[in-house]
């Protein structure tokens, strides 16, 4: 595409430290001319030792985040840079606002650059207002991931064809584009998604010094500036809950230091539980993850879910690079994969089934086995995940697990295992019989392999048990050994299928 050659109205040039003290944002402020198309700011912070990041506004609000991302920052009226959202270029007073992500004890050192002309030099990009999109009318099981990053992040390489690519390659549904600190991508998702075959969820990972959360189906930026101006992490979530999204926290037992900032999470006690949607027990890698982080993020969910905070499970990749060249951040999109049983393949339908617990994270990737439960109901009926029960004394949870053979699943009451079953063929159909003791209780399946290690998790079925009239033993709620019948209604060879179509 020809662009005109662009005259530069004028230069402004900063010098300056940020440090230790005063928070961990500092402000630079400029003034833009009338006439100006597009704003350059180049900028560095001079040592390998720091790290800042940078991010803009305008007078009317938020125009980017680029975080530690070393390109120069473009923002014109048709076309910006990654990360940022192109819009008129309003005269008056602009901010640069500075993260101090990492400093020397001396603190750091900024230069900046900020060019002003009156031609834009970027070619522009198709972009499209949103416009909700429904791939598939069947309520069923489908196949996601909720972390996925494109190059609208500033540490990512993957394009969004890449990642949509790669998506589809491994049967997926759907994943959650979760770019850092910006919308700037929703638009050009709109743009593509009618050409599609995976949906795209809108989405923007919240990346603060303190944790990390994805917020899915929001429409506007949600400002990530802990202690800016009294901003808090229970501010961000409530921020995002009031644009109809939902919040995951994600990578909660990941403490990485400099290679993944702020990634574990330092919230427990000072935000609002009810409004989080989900937890990560999952990001990235198995072979590490699994042992290292998904213990710490399961204890994690029994005590908020003791404390009756319900919480879906999910997983997400973390994948930066369409699953090119994967290292300590991320792995393939799709590894893990979450599987949520919506009523319809939507970005609303999705987000109504994660808040209702209809979840199942299968840790390794889409080819995972398939494990299905369920709960019978007083009245001869079938609970699902996330559903309540009443008024029962005896639990039965028809089990179903396909193509884990040489595994074993096992049965979890109250964030303890109570039982522990072989399986011995591809498929296999066995209900479990619990007697857990007047109460409020729950009930999830994991499945293992021969090493201990978790291979699929479930959500919850919740159950508000009266006591046994008929005198059966239970040693109560929350223990692992209380009565437990395991009748197996069918074993049966069948050749191991993938979980959905």
């Amino acid at each position: 595409m020809w662009l005109p050659v662009a005259s530069v109205l004028s230069v402004l040039h900063f010098d300056g430290n940020v440090t230790q003290e005063g928070g961990d944002f500092a402000d630079v402020q400029f003034q833009v001319p009338a006439n100006t198309v597009e704003i350059q700011i180049a900028h560095t912070d001079g040592s390998e030792a720091v790290i800042l990041d940078f991010g803009v506004w305008s007078p009317s609000g938020f125009r980017g985040y680029s975080g530690g991302l070393t390109d120069d920052i473009v923002i014109g009226a048709a076309q910006s840079s990654r990360g940022y959202l192109p819009g008129p270029i309003e005269p008056g007073l602009w901010t640069i606002s500075i993260g101090k992500a990492q400093l020397e004890a001396t603190g750091g050192h900024y230069l900046l650059d900020v060019t002003f002309r009156d031609q834009a030099t970027l070619p522009v990009l198709p972009k499209a207002a949103y416009q909700p999109v429904v791939l598939a009318t069947e309520r069923r099981w489908y196949k996601g991931d909720f972390h996925v990053h494109s190059t609208q992040s500033g540490d990512a390489t993957a394009t969004l064809q890449q990642n949509v690519d790669l998506a589809h390659s491994r049967g997926l549904d759907f994943f959650n584009l979760s770019d850092h600190n910006t919308i700037a991508q929703h638009a050009l998702v709109a743009a593509a998604q009618p050409s599609w075959p995976v949906l795209v969820l809108r989405s923007s990972e919240i990346t603060t010094y303190s944790g990390h959360g994805n917020g899915v189906g929001i429409h506007d930026y949600v400002d990530h500036r802990i202690g800016y101006h009294g901003r808090t992490m229970a501010g961000i979530i409530d921020d995002v809950v009031d644009q109809g999204g939902m919040f995951i926290v994600n990578h909660a037992a990941t403490d990485l230091g400099s290679a993944c900032i702020g990634c574990g999470w330092k919230h427990m006690a000072d935000i609002p539980w009810d409004k989080v949607s989900a937890l990560e027990i999952l990001t990235a890698g198995y072979e590490l993850g699994v042992r290292a982080y998904t213990p710490t993020v399961i204890t994690m969910w029994d005590e908020l879910e003791a404390q009756g905070h319900r919480l879906s499970a999910v997983g997400g990749s973390d994948d930066h690079s369409a699953g090119i060249g994967e290292g300590v951040i991320g792995a393939p999109l799709g590894s893990p994969t979450a599987l949520v049983l919506a009523n319809e393949l939507s970005e609303a339908a999705i987000i109504d089934a994660v808040r209702h617990q209809r979840t199942i994270v299968q840790l390794r990737g889409p080819d995972d086995p398939r494990v299905d439960v369920k709960l019978k109901t007083r009245d001869g009926g079938l609970a699902e995940l996330g559903d309540d029960v009443e008024g029962i004394a005896t639990v039965e949870l028809p089990v179903r697990v396909t193509g884990g053979n040489g595994m074993f699943v096992q049965i979890w009451r109250d964030g303890e295992t109570i039982a522990q079953i072989p399986v011995t063929s591809d498929e296999l159909t066995t209900t479990a019989r619990d007697v857990p003791g007047a109460g409020d209780h729950r009930y999830r399946v994991q499945l293992i392999d021969n090493s201990n290690r978790p291979v699929v998790i479930t959500s919850h079925i919740y159950v508000h048990a009266i006591a046994d009239s008929a005198g059966g033993c239970s040693a109560g709620r929350g223990s692992p050994t209380g009565w437990l019948v395991v009748v197996l209604l069918g074993l049966r060879r069948r050749r191991a299928r993938r979980v959905s179509s």
